[in-house]
């Protein structure tokens, strides 16, 4: 009987695995494994990148000059085919700038392998703790730029794709980076797809300790919530330079998120939790309103967690206006004028009822006196419940053709260049300053 239901599932996988290769789009390759073998100098110890519970990564050099990641599954039980298969499903069907793009696969007696495009410089975990940590620490730019592409890739994932997908296992070594640190999400051998009306997915806890969010640990109820939970562990890496777990901490300090989240309601805190490698080269208020942001992700109540959609709009604002301001400034000191209070003054719309700052939720509040966003937990109001649905942009903005905007821009490219000044954008776009600029009113953002 058991050699039966053996054959039936060796049977079956081989169906899907076929299945799999005959859909993939032209833009897959299908490599023999001499070819794979040949590029990577027969799977060489010195050509590894780095290795995850599934699999190997490889340097390759292919025929034609093109350089590649080639990742040889190392698992050999029908588990390690359904995460193979899962990952060239998902891959092939997802395209996003803060994606790893799947170049081709190798299915071959019992190999089975993924060819990535090659992203050179690194993780965020060899660039916080590892290997990379020696040519010098992240900047604060930098910092930024990945919080902000790496939250445009997961919203893609949560809102954007079709079908949409959670990612399961984000964390820091699966966050690539390119020379110009432009991030790229990786890894999708444990991703999900995010069913549709469906509250949750009911699964065997997976993912890396230290990044599970709490829910999930516990009940094995999966939700795009519980990404955001993860985000929010990456986030707080990217603000202190800590890693999620770490024993060498003292006592009671171990746990990142633990840790961290008494020290994000005060400044004296937020300055011991900073990085000390970031020395004075950052700007305190920016960092504040980044914490904000990472502190309302690893909230331990799924439903006071923001969408991924929405923290790319915060993020968005922190990344563009810093610089925006500045040249405004610059631009006033120029024309002799005095620099601008730094409480502009908004349409003091009030909040739309299903805003994720509302009800209970942490809500950023801008001092006059200092550039600083306190988290305020305090309100009166009764929490509204928020379900896990898959799309957002009814809490971002309110009519329609904005929606419509809002859900185009969101986890599009990184856009760099800037046409308007801070205080036009202010004014004419409210879909995109309505999570951190909705309301000033007498120096405090609320």
């Amino acid at each position: 009987m058991r050699s039966m239901m053996s054959s039936s599932l060796v049977s079956s996988t081989t169906v899907s695995l076929v299945s799999t290769m005959a859909t993939c789009p032209p833009s897959v390759k299908t490599f023999s494994l001499g070819e794979l073998e040949k590029a990577t100098d027969n799977f060489s110890f010195k050509r590894v990148l780095g290795e995850g519970g599934f699999g190997r990564v490889y340097h390759g050099n292919l025929e034609g000059g093109l350089e590649a990641a080639i990742k040889l599954l190392t698992r050999e039980d029908q588990n390690g085919d359904r995460e193979f298969i899962a990952e060239v499903e998902m891959l092939s069907r997802l395209h996003h700038r803060n994606l790893v793009k799947l170049i081709g696969i190798c299915i071959e007696g019992r190999a089975r392998c993924l060819v990535y495009e090659i992203v050179r410089n690194g993780s965020v975990e060899s660039h916080l703790h590892g290997v990379d940590r020696k040519r010098g620490p992240l900047g604060w730019d930098a910092r930024l730029k990945i919080a902000l592409g790496a939250a445009r890739g997961l919203a893609y994932l949560h809102e954007d794709s079709n079908p949409r997908v959670i990612h399961r296992d984000f964390k820091a070594s699966n966050v690539l980076l390119e020379d110009d640190f432009t991030p790229k999400v990786s890894d999708f051998g444990l991703a999900r797809e995010a069913s549709e009306g469906s509250q949750h997915i009911s699964t065997r806890v997976m993912g890396t300790f230290g990044y599970v969010a709490p829910e999930y640990a516990m009940t094995g109820h999966l939700l795009v919530k519980s990404d955001v939970y993860s985000y929010g562990v990456v986030l707080l890496e990217l603000l202190s330079g800590r890693k999620p777990v770490d024993y060498t901490q003292p006592r009671g300090q171990e746990n990142l998120v633990t840790w961290a989240r008494p020290l994000l309601a005060t400044r004296e805190g937020l300055e011991r939790l900073v990085d000390p490698s970031l020395g004075e080269k950052y700007d305190f208020g920016d960092m504040a309103k980044v914490a904000a942001i990472a502190s309302m992700c690893v909230h331990p109540e799924v439903s006071q967690r923001p969408f991924m959609g929405e923290v790319v709009q915060a993020l968005k604002l922190i990344y563009n206006d810093a610089e925006e301001a500045c040249e405004d400034l610059c631009s006033h000191r120029e024309e002799g004028s005095s620099a601008p209070d730094c409480d502009f003054k908004g349409d003091g719309g009030a909040a739309t009822d299903g805003s994720w700052w509302n009800g209970g939720t942490p809500r950023l509040t801008y001092g006059r006196a200092s550039s600083f966003i306190t988290m305020d937990y305090s309100s009166s109001g009764p929490m509204e419940e928020m379900t896990d649905r898959p799309r957002s942009e009814s809490t971002l903005v309110g009519d329609s053709s904005a929606a419509a905007a809002a859900r185009r821009n969101r986890s599009g490219p990184l856009r760099t260049k800037r046409h308007r000044s801070a205080l036009s954008r202010l004014r004419g776009s409210m879909s995109e300053h309505e999570l951190l600029s909705r309301r000033f009113a007498d120096g405090y953002w609320f």
